[in-house]
């Protein structure tokens, strides 16, 4: 029988090989190695500000035990040669994940690369690996571990090497992915729609259609070549303008089976350019289903699809640079069904009972107590449903208030920028009306940062 004293010494043996065989593999992966904060971080996390405060006692937290697909995205300021992500739980050392996933990219919207994917550890998540360069890095929960504990992260630290060999994997598979976008095919699960390659050729003067007015239910499927996060998908009519869908879906999947595939966004055609925006996903395939025909003379025509990921001038907005914000909560006063600006569904809105508004306000609260800079009203398809002067006020507890912009509201779309302030909580306050005929319609809001 084994004596508890040689049993202790085995085991204080045993984690001496571990944490040296651990050390041995830091070293073999950086010669110069070093921890870094990130300058700013975005996700799904309550307080999200608090994983990079550099404080051991204050934690952003999913604030549920139900937190599998939830995500945290750090960036470094500048690319580094990363070789791994830290999580410290803090004191709440057992809110750590089932499982999770680390992702690196060099660009928000770029490929994001899986490095690593593993449990979490009581304490403190650990996750190294092979040496790869990028600015961005993501961590997403895949598993919860059951029970009722959150997923906390006191602090979040990235280790980079600046003498390691590390590997580029962005610009290694641009090649790949060039060739990929210039052989889409038609997939299994397209219908009812000709020409399908002319939608991904660059001409606007070719297009994919459905050669009959009776298009509801035909479909197209973009293979974007890789996983990439997703936010905007618009289809240019081109000289085609009026060939545009009443209503149509957006769904996609990271695999090709139609059985993954995810709703993300529903609503209306519009007339030369129908723009779909909703929260970022991470995605390969992209499918576009028509719902409803229009009438009985136009068909449904597509010159050209763009995405988030395209990079001519003319398919992005000023809004593309700046970190949207994910809205928790919408309240309003003489204004019915104000929840529909957040439900990125193009054919629900939240409007004024009549044309005399002025005084009824939205109010909406964020995640967490995040920088913003711009919100955005989108009015269309009612386009003239714009107030005549509205009013921004920001908080962090809904009871101070500061105002940080007064302005005209605009056709289709009023958009207010000013100097970014930190803040939860957010009012948009009519204070004049737009004329006798209009009233005051919000089909989807964003806030940015």
């Amino acid at each position: 029988m084994v004596s508890r004293r040689r049993m202790l010494t085995l085991a204080s043996s045993l984690a001496c090989i571990a944490v040296f065989f651990d050390a041995q593999a830091v070293a073999a992966q950086s010669g110069q190695a070093r921890t870094v904060r990130p300058v700013s971080v975005v996700g799904d996390l309550v307080d999200i500000n608090r994983s990079i405060d550099e404080r051991d006692n204050t934690r952003a937290n999913a604030g549920t035990s139900n937190y599998s697909g939830l995500f945290v995205t750090v960036d470094l300021g500048s690319e580094e040669t990363i070789i791994g992500v830290i999580q410290d739980h803090g004191r709440w050392s057992y809110d750590y994940p089932g499982r999770y996933r680390i992702e690196v990219a060099e660009s928000m919207r770029g490929r994001w690369n899986r490095v690593f994917e593993g449990a979490g550890r009581q304490g403190e998540s650990k996750a190294m690996f092979e040496p790869v360069r990028g600015r961005f890095v993501r961590v997403t929960a895949t598993d919860t571990r059951g029970g009722g504990n959150d997923w906390s992260i006191a602090e979040l630290r990235v280790m980079v090497d600046q003498g390691g060999a590390p590997r580029f994997p962005d610009r290694d598979r641009d090649r790949d992915r060039d060739r990929d976008r210039d052989n889409i095919t038609q997939p299994r699960g397209d219908r009812g729609m000709r020409d399908v390659g002319s939608a991904f050729d660059r001409n606007l003067n070719t297009r994919a259609t459905s050669g009959t007015f009776e298009y509801a239910g035909a479909s197209l499927t973009l293979d974007l070549g890789g996983e990439y996060e997703l936010s905007r998908v618009t289809q240019l009519h081109g000289q085609w303008s009026d060939d545009y869908p009443a209503e149509y879906t957006i769904e996609v999947s990271r695999g090709r089976s139609e059985g993954r595939f995810d709703e993300v966004w529903r609503g209306r055609g519009e007339p030369a350019r129908s723009v779909a925006e909703f929260r970022p996903v991470i995605a390969r395939y992209v499918r576009i289903t028509a719902l409803r025909s229009r009438d009985r003379y136009h068909w449904w025509s597509i010159a050209e699809i763009r995405t988030n990921r395209d990079q001519e001038p003319g398919d992005r907005d000023d809004d593309d640079r700046l970190v949207g914000r994910p809205i928790r909560r919408v309240t309003g006063q003489g204004i019915s069904d104000a929840s529909a600006v957040s439900d990125d569904n193009n054919t629900t809105r939240a409007t004024t009972s009549g044309v005399n508004y002025a005084g009824a306000w939205i109010m909406i609260e964020l995640d967490g107590s995040d920088p913003v800079s711009r919100v955005i009203q989108i009015h269309n398809p009612d386009e003239r449903d714009y107030p005549g002067r509205y009013r921004i006020e920001v908080s962090l507890d809904g009871r101070r208030w500061q105002s940080v912009w007064q302005g005209e509201g605009t056709r289709g779309r009023s958009a207010a920028s000013f100097s970014p302030v930190r803040a939860r909580f957010i009012r948009i306050t009519a204070i004049a009306n737009h004329d006798l005929q209009h009233s005051w319609s919000i089909y989807r809001l964003r806030v940015r940062g």
